[in-house]
């Protein structure tokens, strides 16, 4: 029946919300910037999917080695012994940064940069549970991509994924002691979680943890132990890595999906959140004609930027199997508002920047044809970056 996930959807989440509550990570609350080659950035936007690298496969050889340094240090100060088990550690990386020279060279040269907004809303402590592409990360390395769900030995259902959050990353010294910055998260995992969680939080902070002669990027990571999610069937999971060839090393992937496929397929109703309290009279007459025509469920929340960061010119629109519908006819009605429509579900992808190349015009042609065949992708602005060529 392929791999099973050893965490339902609630348990994970549930995770999540323990790690931050430990005080130990940050969340983003601006955009994030993704860069990468032309290659992935294709077989992201035509998959709708991120690809999250094998941390040994990463640009940085020293990877993943400073940090478990620095957490063996603070635990041993703190007269605690990091027992390190083996991970199987995929990851994303993003940029605070969005045309940064420095990550063009060492990621993307030629390539591109992607904007992602994690902030339209916001699950748990910090503003109440509502929809969200913020945890919606989904792990797609089964037979049947278009199915979330199965059943279990025991016939329960599983959620076939893992729900995630981006966090920042620590800068240290490969030399120095462990510094403060470290030493407290370490003493807030201790006091704040429960005894027999104690080393696994701790070995959760290793990958977040890089030598501080890369602080210039402002980094936060996205990451997927393996080993933590799927059940004695690690042995199979080569099979299912998306792998890129670069200079001659294939470099091992996983798939990684936004949103809820089953909602998608099966959910009426389609909720429209806004902020912009001018276009209300409009929505309201929307909701009214599109429910009459095409006899389906659509309603309007105005938010008061309590569960997400909407600004006036934007519209989300919820999950459900009706979305492309009222996404066309909202989006025909307001052309001339300049009011942006974002879907929940999908990428969300608010820019993308052609890295300085030769070509970079004609990239951007590319780009925005290619716009037109999604339509969760129309609103998404195509730039060129102001980083002058160098030979």
């Amino acid at each position: 029946m392929g791999n099973k996930w050893t965490l339902t959807e609630p348990e994970q989440r549930d995770m999540n919300l323990e790690i931050e509550n430990l005080d130990i990570f940050s969340v983003p609350d601006s955009s994030l910037y993704h860069y990468t080659s032309r290659e992935v950035f294709w077989k992201i936007m035509e998959g709708e999917i991120l690809l999250a690298r094998h941390i040994q496969f990463s640009n940085d050889s020293e990877e993943n080695r400073i940090g478990k340094k620095k957490m063996e240090e603070a635990m041993k100060g703190e007269r605690k012994v990091l027992a390190l088990s083996d991970a199987l550690p995929f990851m994303i990386c993003f940029c605070k940064e969005d045309d940064l020279l420095s990550q063009w060279r060492g990621y993307a040269k030629e390539g591109i940069a992607i904007e992602f907004d994690f902030s339209k809303g916001l699950y748990g402590k910090k503003s109440g549970d509502i929809f969200s592409s913020y945890y919606c990360f989904t792990i797609m390395n089964k037979e049947d991509e278009n199915k979330y769900l199965s059943e279990n030995s025991s016939g329960e259902t599983v959620f076939m994924g893992a729900i995630a959050s981006p966090y920042e990353v620590i800068y240290t010294s490969a030399d120095e002691h462990p510094g403060p910055e470290i030493i407290d998260r370490v003493r807030n995992i201790i006091k704040n979680s429960v005894p027999e969680r104690v080393q696994q939080n701790a070995v959760n902070m290793v990958p977040y943890i890089k030598d501080r002669h890369f602080d210039e990027e402002a980094e936060y990571r996205l990451i997927f132990d393996m080993r933590q999610l799927v059940s004695g069937e690690e042995k199979l999971l080569p099979q299912k890595y998306v792998y890129i060839d670069v200079d001659g090393v294939k470099k091992p992937n996983i798939r990684v999906k936004f949103g809820n496929q089953d909602m998608a397929e099966q959910e009426d109703k389609i909720t429209l959140y806004y902020w912009d309290r001018r276009l209300k009279s409009k929505l309201d007459t929307f909701v009214k004609d599109i429910s009459n025509e095409k006899s389906i469920i659509v309603q309007t929340i105005r938010e008061k930027g309590r569960n997400h960061r909407l600004a006036e010119n934007e519209i989300l629109l919820s999950e459900g199997k009706n979305q492309e519908m009222v996404c066309t006819k909202l989006r025909q009605m307001l052309y001339k508002e300049g009011t942006k429509i974002w879907c929940d579900g999908h990428l969300p992808v608010r820019r993308i920047i052609v890295g300085p190349s030769k070509d970079a015009k004609l990239m951007q042609d590319s780009i925005e044809e290619y716009k037109k065949t999604k339509y969760w992708m129309r609103d998404i602005k195509v730039e060129i970056s102001h980083i002058p060529l160098r030979a």
